[in-house]
């Protein structure tokens, strides 16, 4: 009698320490949260919280659950577009792939990985041959003619429908501020067709009184040119935010990949197309992983980083209910 009465004295002190611990630990979360430069907003509160949820589990182990995930997307989704008024927008269907035996459809994302879920689906379906896998750059020329016989652009209102309606929805998400630096990297150097960007930032450098006759650019003087609102910049693919490429509010999607764990999700699309390892470009299999751009921000001055951070609001907002776990890993 004395044994079990001590059993019980044991359990209920080891009962109330583990709820005195995880309380601290609860508020800790919250003050940690809400201590950054700028206040957050309820919504992204929520989302940082929900960082130690079931779903968040099932994405970080080894029994990733696509069901539990993709259910967890749409309600977050759902309940971030019940007051937004883009129920009516339609996807570019520029970006639309869609595939009848598989009744599959992915709105590729300009600097999200889609080379190489383009790739991954002309080579598969014969209209590329498989030896583009094998190369380090690529010939847009090409996959623009192969994207062309597959996507939405020239079908009837009534198939647009029935493909977005009952189609399995993909999209490989990113987050802005590195797809920013991505797309900065990209077409500001060595690419012809982009000359224009560099053009606009020496132009604005020098009629801000630039005395150097310097040619070079960086990431300060490509963000000083963002900033300053140029509609060419502003409305390319490669810059607009995703949900004005895509539109999440009116294209219910199946799933979200995430661009970090690219090598994960990119099997999700590749299994609906019934592709192997072979169709992934090796270059970009490899090299596709959780870099983020932390050190450019850097350089910016912290009136510039809040309004980089202000024009993707919307889009970091979006971001973090996908994704919780990368709440904080980019603070204004």
């Amino acid at each position: 009698m004395i044994a079990r009465s001590r059993r019980c004295y044991i359990y209920v002190a080891c009962t109330l320490l583990l709820t005195m611990v995880v309380y601290a630990l609860f508020h800790s979360g919250i003050n940690q949260v809400g201590t950054g430069e700028q206040a957050l907003s309820l919504a992204e509160l929520s989302g940082a919280l929900l960082g130690h949820t079931d779903m968040d589990m099932a994405v970080e182990t080894e029994a990733f659950d696509l069901e539990v995930v993709s259910k967890f997307q749409r309600e977050q989704v759902d309940a971030y577009c019940r007051d937004r008024n883009d129920t009516g927008a339609w996807p570019l269907d520029s970006l639309m792939i869609w595939n009848k035996e598989s009744k599959t459809v992915f709105c590729y994302v300009p600097k999200g990985g889609c080379i190489s879920l383009l790739l991954m689906f002309m080579t598969k379906k014969g209209y590329m041959p498989m030896s583009v896998l094998e190369k380090k750059g690529y010939d847009w020329s090409a996959i623009e003619a192969a994207i062309s016989r597959t996507n939405l652009e020239a079908k009837s209102q009534s198939l647009k429908k029935e493909v977005i309606d009952n189609y399995y929805k993909f999209i490989m998400y990113r987050n802005p501020l590195d797809r920013l630096v991505s797309a900065y990297k990209d077409k500001t150097f060595n690419n012809s067709y982009y000359s224009w960007i560099k053009d606009g930032i020496l132009s604005l450098k020098k009629r801000k009184g630039g005395a150097s006759s310097s040619t070079e650019v960086n990431f300060l003087g490509f963000v000083e040119y963002f900033l300053s609102r140029p509609d060419k910049l502003l409305s390319d693919i490669h810059f607009l935010p995703i949900q004005r490429l895509c539109h999440p509010c009116h294209v219910r999607y199946d799933y979200y990949g995430n661009f970090d764990s690219f090598e994960r999700d990119a099997h999700i699309l590749m299994d609906r197309f019934g592709a192997t390892d072979e169709y992934l470009r090796p270059s970009y299999y490899s090299s596709a992983s959780t870099t983020h751009y932390e050190d450019y921000y850097k350089l910016l001055s912290e009136d510039q980083r809040r309004s980089i951070f202000n024009y993707y609001k919307e889009e970091l907002e979006f971001y973090y209910l996908l994704f919780p776990k990368e709440r904080g890993i980019h603070k204004s």
